[in-house]
């Protein structure tokens, strides 16, 4: 098997993650203007708005959250699997983070 069929091979077989399929949407931000005091079914619109762009917003942090997580436990796994295979050969370099 060539080595370009075996990568295509490993790539449409690997598992994706369900945040990895459709990323992580951040929510609609709110019409920001402020709701009238004389209107009471639009001050709920508004209000409604609001509730669920906060409710939205966790769910979107927590999905960042969650990929990062993945990211980085999957990070981890290739860089020892990188190291077993190259072991004292491995030229790992890093750069500084500010």
């Amino acid at each position: 098997m060539s080595r370009a069929a075996a990568i295509l091979l490993a790539v449409t077989m690997a598992p994706i993650p369900a945040a990895a399929q459709f990323g992580c949407l951040p929510p609609e931000e709110p019409f920001a203007y402020a709701p009238p005091e004389d209107d009471p079914e639009l001050r709920a619109l508004i209000d409604e708005q609001y509730q669920d762009y906060i409710d939205g917003t966790e769910s979107y942090l927590n999905c960042l959250n969650d990929e990062a997580a993945r990211a980085r436990v999957e990070f981890q796994v290739i860089l020892d699997r990188y190291l077993t295979y190259f072991g004292d050969g491995a030229g790992v370099e890093f750069e500084a983070i500010d």
